[in-house]
């Protein structure tokens, strides 16, 4: 890799860093904290590494990993003796994730209408308790799954029944669902962009839509705006990768592939635009002159980026 390539490299991290040190800081986590995360990230990453090329399907080689690393062996020795560096099969909200979907989607637990249908908690195939069981696999996780999906304001009580009154599950503070939901879409979202980076000719799609000199004013109409229009395809979206009859259940659904679409929208406000990147020029007071273009052109861009 050129020294060049490396350098926009460092400057995409420093970039990606910004609001998840500010992320880190609300949670009271310091730079120990990270330092340390990072180390069992880098053994990881050198793990699926070696299993993807087929030379680790029994137990991990310690001197590669260091070696990739730059870690010590003694390092990657503890951090593979936890277990931290296992990989995470049951991510964050998935399991009441997974109930509210197949409640949206499997006619079994519809009304006539096809929308789904007021559920009694328990009792029958055709129970909240059912509902539960098929779609996350422990009929013993009612309870927990149901205050969750209160919690979130995804299901409402009637009487002794539940009724489901929205298909998305978002999180309203902060909590461990709330915390795991953030790094799992990061996750995923860092990752398409890094496949893309690899694999261009099979890039997966992605499209980035802004406008870095709004007028103010028009802000929050077109963000009502967008808000309807994204939750229309996402409720179409839903419906086409949720469809029951293509989606594996019970031990089947182990071996399933994972496929996904995510949408959001940003802002970028003044106070947390971060400045255009402008190389030193090499010419005598070329930097204070790069350095006063730079500040004069940010000035002039409302929400600039």
């Amino acid at each position: 890799m050129s020294e060049s390539l490396k350098t926009a490299v460092r400057l995409a991290v420093l970039r990606l860093l910004d609001p998840l040190v500010k992320w880190l800081m609300e949670a009271g986590l310091g730079v120990g904290d990270l330092v340390s995360l990072v180390k069992v990230a880098y053994v990881r990453a050198a793990r699926e590494r070696g299993r993807a090329g087929g030379g680790e399907a029994h137990r991990p080689n310690v001197s590669r990993i260091a070696v990739i690393t730059g870690l010590t062996r003694i390092e990657v020795m503890n951090i593979l003796a936890t277990g931290a560096a296992d990989p995470v099969y049951d991510r964050g909200r998935q399991r009441a994730e997974r109930v509210l979907t197949g409640w949206w989607n499997d006619s079994t637990f519809q009304d006539a209408s096809g929308r789904p249908a007021v559920l009694p908690i328990r009792g029958g195939k055709r129970s909240f308790a059912a509902l539960v069981e098929r779609y996350s696999g422990e009929r013993w996780l009612v309870a927990t799954i149901l205050e969750e999906l209160l919690r979130v304001k995804a299901v409402r009580r009637v009487g002794d029944r539940v009724q489901a009154v929205s298909r998305s599950y978002a999180t309203v503070s902060w909590d461990p669902a709330g915390v795991l939901a953030f790094g799992e879409q990061l996750s995923e979202h860092c990752g398409t962009l890094l496949h893309n980076l690899k694999f261009p000719a099979q890039a997966r799609y992605v499209r980035r839509v802004v406008n870095a000199r709004l007028d103010p004013k028009y802000v929050p109409m077109l963000v009502r705006d967008l808000t309807e229009q994204a939750q229309g395809f996402a409720d179409s979206a839903d419906d086409a990768l949720n469809d029951p009859g293509q989606t594996l259940r019970g031990r089947d659904r182990e071996h399933g592939a994972s496929l996904g679409v995510g949408l959001y929208i940003f802002e970028t406000r003044e106070e947390e635009a971060l400045p255009t990147y402008a190389p030193k020029s090499r010419t005598p007071g070329g930097a204070r002159k790069a350095k006063g273009r730079q500040n004069t052109a940010s000035k002039g861009r409302p929400g600039g980026r």
